[in-house]
């Protein structure tokens, strides 16, 4: 039930009178589909059968699909070009980058072969001939990235605008067509480090389209920025971490000049001087882009914006109202109630009386409350799409399809903040006590502790339904999510302080974690075991070496050699390693000294690989040379390596052949027996 539950939604966007958003499909491999829900009628399916939409730019992808005006723009899995569709059905699928069976030209050189280049994060420009998107380029061994327009007329034309940075993203087009925004960083930062927002002037044609006089807006310097979003007035709304968190910011219209060869800009700075921040508070309203198209933003018909904002390991929804006075630049944050803690999507109303091409209604400045929808978890409900008003206590819609399974809030283990007190300082995180009526039964006493590893190591941990964390609890398993230092949500500061520091500060904070909740009277002491998922592979397995508080570690195509994995991952994650251990060569020795393979002999418990054997983020071969080397040293370790799986498993079948295998492996280590769940959760 849990593998069939894994049903994962992003890339929520609205048109016309719908609502979209991708939605996995365990029970078929994996497969991602284009979902379509309209009022009135049950959510539908109008990606293409048997295709899966999905991108694989910088390998984690992300926005792979795009609806404007009834027509379907998206990424196939199988040749990660860009195609067409009409929603409404009636014509067949029509490519339009190359190969597919495209004969048409490309205007970069670039042979027009499957494989050469792969897309994702496409938006029309105003006339609607192009599409404007990232394209990741392999040529002769080294990858590319850049903007580049892909014509929509299916004649395969693909015009290169810029490739200033090493890495760009989010392409924005303002709704007149005259400027396109974007992001772009350089190695060695990753987007969350810094990053610059620039703007140029869109000139097309039918047969051309080009950028003139680019400049950078926003960022750089240290300074990360994301989501740039065109309002209706013509500003530019972006978020920005100068001041240490993730905020909104506002260039004005009248900031964008042009004179002769000095571009547009705001006046006469760049760097996002002249942009002025909406609010001043200590919270984040983005998060790490890890896959492109991170949409958590929407301008209402009343010019006030709709956001999600973290705060204290939790997200809500927020309005952010305009001062009714012109030189008050202050903005109001207003509570919006909503089911959601944890949020990953958002998006305003279409049906509102203002869409994004025109300007609002006489109605709209005055309409008492609007609608948006939000994309996220609630305590009992994993990613689901819900309707929203931001009219005081009024109640949300569900839109997605329910869940299944369905479990009723009694057998919920829900979220518990929880704060360890160690010697690095507090440390933020969340505690899942066995599920009601279970405890006793299960352990005599008090429970056995599973610590759970975020990956990343830049993500973080929060309090939304996750079917793996119930099937556990369900058996009388606590949990325990750490955000340890270097985690996200928590400002800039908190972020970099695994700067320098991972496999040590990471390990250190989940030790830490463990023995205050020990401390505490919640948990057993002499029961506790470790997991993580990727980045948290490394820190889980690596608390067997630094600590002897863990029975046990569960590894998720986890990092177990750091050197190989500087010298040996995709283009994306390169150089993430100079920040957080330090350059390459020139710190080969702490490379060694983090990386578990090195120490195999020190292991101090016993060790579970799950790996995929398709992985490009951390090849197999990590995973087969530790398990060796653990069997070497007579270290108990199991090794399962699934075949078609990449890094992130998604099909149903090895889902569920990884959680058999963990809870044996629990009930091995912690020599207990654990309760079957005590009914049916679907009631």
């Amino acid at each position: 039930m849990v593998a069939a539950g894994k049903v994962s939604r992003s890339g929520l966007q609205a048109d016309g009178e719908a609502i979209y958003w991708s939605e996995s499909r365990p029970d078929e491999g994996g497969r991602q589909v284009v979902v379509r829900a309209q009022l009135g009628k049950p959510p539908e399916v109008v990606s293409p059968p048997g295709v899966s939409v999905r991108s694989r730019v910088h390998e984690y992808g992300g926005a792979a699909a795009w609806v404007d005006r009834g027509t379907l723009f998206y990424v196939d899995q199988a040749d990660q070009q860009w195609h067409r569709i009409d929603v409404e059905g009636g014509s067949a699928p029509l490519a339009l980058t190359g190969g597919s069976g495209v004969e048409g030209r490309r205007t970069d050189g670039l042979p027009p072969e499957v494989g050469t280049a792969r897309y994702a994060d496409g938006r029309l420009t105003g006339s609607g001939a192009w599409l404007v998107s990232v394209e990741e380029r392999f040529v002769d061994g080294r990858v590319g990235h850049r903007l580049a327009a892909v014509s929509t007329d299916g004649e395969g034309s693909v015009v290169p605008l810029t490739d200033r940075g090493h890495f760009v993203a989010a392409p924005r087009p303002s709704p007149d067509g005259t400027w396109l925004a974007w992001v772009t960083w350089d190695h060695p930062s990753m987007p969350w480090d810094s990053s610059e927002l620039w703007v140029a002037r869109i000139e097309e044609t039918d047969l051309r389209v080009q950028l003139l006089e680019g400049r950078r807006i926003g960022g750089g310097d240290g300074v990360s920025v994301g989501q740039p979003r065109w309002c209706h007035d013509g500003s530019l709304l972006f978020v920005d971490d100068r001041s240490g968190w993730w905020l909104p910011y506002r260039l004005a219209p009248d900031r964008f000049v042009a004179g002769p060869g000095s571009g547009p800009g705001p006046g006469s700075g760049s760097g996002g001087g002249s942009a002025e921040p909406l609010v001043d508070i200590e919270a984040e309203f983005h998060a790490p882009d890890w896959v492109l198209g991170q949409s958590t933003m929407a301008e209402l018909p009343d010019r006030s914006i709709a956001c999600r904002m973290r705060r204290d390991g939790r997200d809500v929804v927020v309005r952010l109202v305009p001062s009714e006075h012109p030189h008050d630049h202050r903005w109001t944050v207003e509570a919006v109630d909503q089911p959601c803690v944890s949020i990953i999507g958002l998006v305003a109303d279409p049906t509102d009386p203002t869409d994004s091409t025109g300007p609002p209604e006489p109605e709209a400045t005055t309409s008492p409350h609007h609608h948006v929808y939000v994309l996220g978890s609630t305590p009992t409900e994993a990613h689901g799409v819900f309707e929203v008003s931001t009219a005081v206590g009024s109640a949300s819609r569900r839109v997605s399809a329910a869940p299944h399974p369905s479990v009723p809030l009694a057998q919920v283990a829900v979220a518990e903040p929880f704060t360890a007190s160690t010697s690095a300082g507090p440390i933020p995180g969340l505690f899942f006590d066995p599920t009601r009526g279970r405890r006793n039964r299960a352990t005599g006493g008090r429970p056995p502790l599973v610590v759970f590893c975020h990956g990343g190591p830049t993500s973080a941990a929060d309090g939304g339904f996750d079917p793996v964390v119930q099937f556990f609890t369900s058996r009388g398993l606590a949990v325990a999510a750490v955000n340890y230092r270097g985690s996200s949500g928590y400002g800039r500061a908190y972020r970099r302080q695994l700067d320098g520091l991972w496999g040590e500060a990471d390990v250190d904070d989940s030790l830490g974690y463990a023995e205050a909740l020990e401390r505490a009277g919640l948990v057993d002491g002499t029961r506790m075991a470790i997991r993580g998922t990727s980045a948290g592979g490394l820190t889980a397995l690596g608390a067997l070496i630094r600590g002897r508080r863990f029975v046990g570690a569960a590894s998720w195509y986890g990092v177990t050699d750091l050197e190989a994995l500087a010298a040996d991952t995709h283009d994306f994650e390169s150089r993430y390693v100079d920040s957080l251990i330090g350059p390459w060569p020139e710190a080969a020795e702490t490379y060694r000294r983090r990386s578990p393979i090195h120490h195999a002999d020190q292991v101090s418990g016993a060790v579970l690989l799950l790996q995929g054997a398709d992985d490009p983020v951390v090849p197999a071969d990590q995973s087969d040379r530790f398990a060796t080397m653990l069997s070497d040293h007579d270290i108990s370790c199991r090794l399962i390596v699934f075949e078609g799986e990449s890094h992130g498993f998604r099909s149903a079948s090895t889902i569920e052949a990884s959680l058999e295998a963990e809870l044996g492996f629990y009930r091995s280590v912690f020599d207990v027996p654990m309760v079957e769940p005590l009914s049916d959760p679907t009631g």
